[in-house]
């Protein structure tokens, strides 16, 4: 199949498909993640100010929320987190 043939309908219809296949990719790592995490485990996560470490403070069906080092806290999408562990 070459895209440059396919028509309008059909890339529409294609990209449904590959959205649709995304979420389902995203929320199985998100569920991943979830059953690993606990309350008070060190997390790390990558943020537009570079990476963050915290402690896992609340744990919420699609998302967690974290408090930094520095005190502050982050509501993240689960599969944003990584466990400390995974770093070493």
């Amino acid at each position: 199949m070459q895209i440059e043939e396919l028509s309008i309908e059909q890339l529409l219809e294609l990209n449904t498909i590959i959205c649709r296949r995304i979420d389902q990719l995203r929320a199985r790592a998100d569920q991943d993640v979830l059953i690993k995490l606990r309350l008070g485990q060190e997390v790390h996560f990558q943020s537009r100010e570079g990476q963050v470490f915290g402690r896992v403070i609340k744990i919420n069906q699609k998302t967690v929320l974290v408090r930094s080092e520095d005190n502050r806290q982050w509501k993240l999408p689960a599969g944003m987190i990584k466990l400390l562990q995974d770093l070493k």
